[in-house]
C-alpha cells in the first residue's frame, strides 16, 4: 500500500534507458547510407527533433520525411524498428522506480514521441509500474519548459515540495528547481537508490 506524497517523477532516457544519440545517428546514417555526419546536420540544425517531441509530426509523416529528406528505402514496420531499436534497459534505474512504486505514487516525465512511447510499453516493465506518464509529444511541450512540470503536479495531485524527479540533463533539473521541486541529476555515477534514500523515499 502505497503511503502518499511525495510523488516521484522518472525521466526515461539515460534514467531507465540507456539513450546514445550518437548510436542512433550511425544506425540512420547506416540505413540511408549517408554520412553520419550530414544526419547529425539534419537532425540538430533543423526544428525536427523540436517537432517531433511536440508531437507536432505525426509517426506516417515522420516517415515520408525520411523517405523523401534522407533517401530512405525500407517500409514503414522497417523505419519503425530502425526508430526504435537502440535503447537498453538500465537495471538500475528501472529497479530504482520499482521500489520506489511500491511506496509512492510514481510516473513517467519524458520528452518523447508517439513511436518510442508505444514501443516502451511493449518491452520494457516500468511503463505498466507507474500511475501516469506526462509526455511532451500528448502536452505540446517539451523540459525545460516551466508548463510541463506544472503538468505534472497537476497529474500527481501534488505541491512543488512534495515531489522528487529524477533525470541526467542538467538543465532538466535546475528548471525543476525552480519550479520548487525536489531534483535528482543522475549521472553513470550516481547510486540513484542512495539518494532516494537520502530524500526519505526508499
Amino acid at each position: 500500500m502505497k503511503k502518499g506524497p511525495p510523488a516521484v517523477f522518472f525521466d526515461i532516457g539515460n534514467v531507465l534507458l540507456r539513450v546514445s544519440a550518437k548510436q542512433a545517428v550511425r544506425r540512420i546514417a547506416w540505413a540511408v547510407g549517408h554520412h553520419p555526419l550530414k544526419v547529425a546536420r539534419y537532425f540538430f540544425s533543423s526544428d525536427i527533433v523540436d517537432e517531433i517531441e511536440r508531437g507536432t509530426i505525426e509517426p506516417q509523416e515522420l516517415y515520408e520525411r525520411f523517405r523523401s529528406e534522407l533517401d530512405y528505402k525500407g517500409s514503414f514496420p522497417e523505419f519503425n524498428k530502425l526508430w526504435c531499436g537502440y535503447f537498453r534497459l538500465d537495471r538500475k534505474g528501472a529497479y530504482a522506480l520499482k521500489a520506489v512504486a511500491e511506496l509512492h505514487p510514481t510516473y513517467l516525465l519524458s520528452n518523447t514521441n508517439y513511436l518510442h512511447y508505444e514501443f516502451i510499453k511493449s518491452r520494457y516493465g516500468f511503463a505498466g509500474q507507474v500511475d501516469g506518464a506526462v509526455l511532451s509529444y500528448e502536452l505540446g511541450l517539451r523540459k525545460p519548459e516551466p508548463a510541463i512540470y506544472h503538468a505534472a503536479l497537476k497529474l500527481a495531485g501534488v505541491a512543488p515540495d512534495q515531489a522528487v524527479y529524477i533525470d541526467d540533463i542538467k538543465e532538466n533539473v535546475e528548471a525543476a528547481r525552480k519550479v520548487g521541486i525536489t531534483a535528482i541529476l543522475n549521472r553513470p555515477c550516481t547510486n540513484l537508490r542512495r539518494e532516494l534514500s537520502k530524500l526519505g523515499v526508499l
